[in-house]
């Protein structure tokens, strides 16, 4: 009897159905509800890298979900409050850096999400450190023949919106335009060559790096990440370095040590 039950038992948690966890991000690039002004109508960078990271968190298996930009303005256009209460935080971070806790709760919450990721970038030279926006730089450059050397700055937080806390937070740079300084655009095939470069540092740097830095904070067994120091050879806008995580079985084989899965770099 005693070996029919165990024999029940074990059957019971083989059939039985596995329930994954699944964490809920609402993403906010800080200029969602900024009207686009630029005389190029491209998006903004932080809504480019915003996009690229919910992407990224969408193919996660499941892992971590995130309502994408669209459905989250629309809800927003349909609750002026709630669209104000969003608007004057993404004001109250682009201006200040300052975070609004109860702000951040009431936009989770609304979106049935429970951790917050503000995304947020602006163009700066090594002449003063007024924050302006990518785009508004390149017209002023175009126009005025003005050769700085800008910088594309790009700030990553993820908030804890039941403890108001930071979970995780990282800040991205990179040199904008070509090696002589000069980023400028006199049509519009010149502007939207710049704009195929910031694509691309989103694709490839920003967005990959902030998903898996986030990723270890929800699931730090899933990965032991091994730093590595690249710096990409093409120069101009692209060039960079990073640091990303390179697959440790081959190191762990090599130094015999055991696979502990939780280092967490970025943070």
């Amino acid at each position: 009897m005693k070996f029919l039950i165990k024999i029940f038992a074990i059957l019971m948690l083989l059939i039985s159905p596995v329930f994954a966890i699944t964490f809920d991000v609402l993403v906010l690039p800080a200029d969602l509800l900024i009207e686009k002004e630029n005389y190029y109508n491209f998006d903004e960078v932080s809504e480019i890298i915003a996009n690229d990271i919910i992407i990224d968190f969408n193919k996660s298996n499941g892992k971590i979900k995130s309502p994408d930009l669209y459905e989250v303005r629309k809800k927003l256009n349909k609750n002026q409050e709630l669209k104000k209460t969003v608007s004057d935080l993404l004001i109250k971070y682009r201006n200040t850096n300052k975070l609004d806790y109860d702000a951040i709760k009431t936009a989770g919450d609304a979106f049935s999400c429970k951790s917050v990721l503000i995304v947020s970038s602006y163009a700066v030279t090594n002449k003063n450190s007024l924050k302006r926006s990518v785009w508004e730089v390149l017209n002023i450059s175009s126009a005025f023949d003005i050769s700085y050397p800008y910088r594309l700055e790009t700030s990553v937080v993820l908030l804890d919106t039941v403890n108001n806390l930071v979970m995780w937070s990282n800040n991205y740079s990179t040199k904008l335009g070509a090696n002589d300084n000069i980023f400028a655009a006199k049509n519009y095939a010149q502007a939207n060559a710049e704009l195929e470069k910031i694509k691309l540092y989103s694709k490839s740097v920003v967005a990959p790096s902030s998903s898996q830095n986030i990723m270890l904070r929800f699931f730090p067994k899933a990965i032991r990440p091994i730093e590595k120091k690249y710096e990409d050879p093409n120069g101009g806008a692209l060039r960079y370095e990073r640091t990303l995580p390179e697959n440790p079985k081959d190191k762990i084989k090599q130094e015999n040590i055991p696979y502990s899965g939780d280092m967490i770099y970025g943070i």
